[in-house]
């Protein structure tokens, strides 16, 4: 996986080719039609060339120079009209009039060009399944809450709407509070529904999200660390192994299903301990009490996760085998 950056870079050039052979396409159909365009253009070229000589020399026959240049560029628009084309048949060609396709404007700031796709890219880069793009806060349905039975003496639809709302702030501020959560529940109550939610919120503001689960994370970091990754696996692992450092949020789905080793409970530690000292902000979710990841992993990474993360239950029952049983 190649950052967004690289990928918007890529694209702008791959338009640049593009027009320039339609360019030369379009240069070779009139010279077929009309050899005398090669001698208008060599012409043009040395009157051009003759101009900035001029200028160099504070303007000696600038005038006259100009006047051979227009009197050129009048033929070669005649010689288009002759073939029934228009006279910018000829012109350089660019996506975009305003950077012409470099990706920055005159002042050498982005282009809005090179923002869209990178934003683009941003949002493929966040690895979100077809179906989790779709799951936004105004898409949420609360009347799957609203007639399920307290669990443990809390009513489920005030609980889930508490946490909605908890997610709606954290995805409007993390960037600036440097906030994290730690949703805990069982299976199917709405903790991957509710990060995709998150996600998608916080791509529409530009920033940068990636998810994944824990158990497919780690067995990638453990195949790289090891040495059993090879050719485009292993540029993609190297990659997703700094992106999970660098993206302005990291969502990490299903915390304690992943095989747990030394390593795992090692880079698990480092990757959650990094981030809070670089104040970027984290997303985890567990089927686990935070007694059960203690129990998993160490006191050492609970009191890093109970210190910094705000902890938002989910209750209630299985909605994904509610669903398939009403189905």
């Amino acid at each position: 996986m190649e950052s967004a950056y690289t990928l918007a870079g890529r694209a702008l050039a791959q338009r640049r080719t593009q027009n320039q052979e339609e360019q030369e396409r379009r240069r070779n159909q009139v010279l077929k039609a009309d050899p005398t365009l090669s001698e208008l253009e060599a012409r043009l070229a040395q009157c051009g060339t003759a101009l900035a000589r001029c200028v160099l020399e504070n303007g000696k026959n600038y005038e006259t120079i100009q006047a051979a240049i227009q009197k050129l560029q009048g033929e070669k628009a005649a010689l288009l009209r002759r073939l029934h084309l228009p006279e910018t048949y000829l012109d350089d060609i660019y996506t975009c009039p305003l950077c012409h396709d470099t990706g920055y404007n005159e002042s050498g700031g982005r282009c809005t060009c090179l923002k869209q796709l990178i934003s683009l890219y941003v949002s493929s880069n966040a690895n979100l399944t077809e179906y989790m793009k779709e799951q936004t806060f105004d898409h949420a349905d609360f009347h799957l809450f609203a007639d399920q039975p307290s669990d443990g003496g809390r009513e489920v639809l005030p609980c889930i709407k508490k946490a909605y709302d908890i997610a709606r702030r954290f995805a409007d501020t993390f960037d600036t509070s440097h906030a994290n959560l730690l949703l805990t529940g069982s299976a199917g109550t709405g903790k991957t529904y509710l990060s995709s939610c998150i996600a998608n919120h916080v791509l529409s503001r530009g920033k940068t999200v990636y998810y994944q689960t824990a158990f497919q994370l780690f067995d990638l970091l453990e195949k790289l660390k090891f040495g059993r990754c090879d050719g485009d696996e292993k540029e993609g692992a190297e990659y997703t192994a700094q992106y999970i450092y660098d993206a302005d949020l990291l969502i990490l789905d299903d915390l304690g299903t992943e095989f747990i080793s030394a390593y795992s409970a090692a880079a698990l530690f480092d990757l959650i301990n990094t981030r809070l000292i670089r104040e970027k902000s984290c997303i985890l979710s567990t089927n686990l009490t935070p007694a059960g990841l203690e129990q998993i992993y160490s006191r050492r990474l609970t009191s890093r996760l109970m210190g910094n993360y705000t902890v938002i239950p989910f209750v209630g029952r299985d909605l994904r085998m509610r669903k398939f049983q009403n189905g």
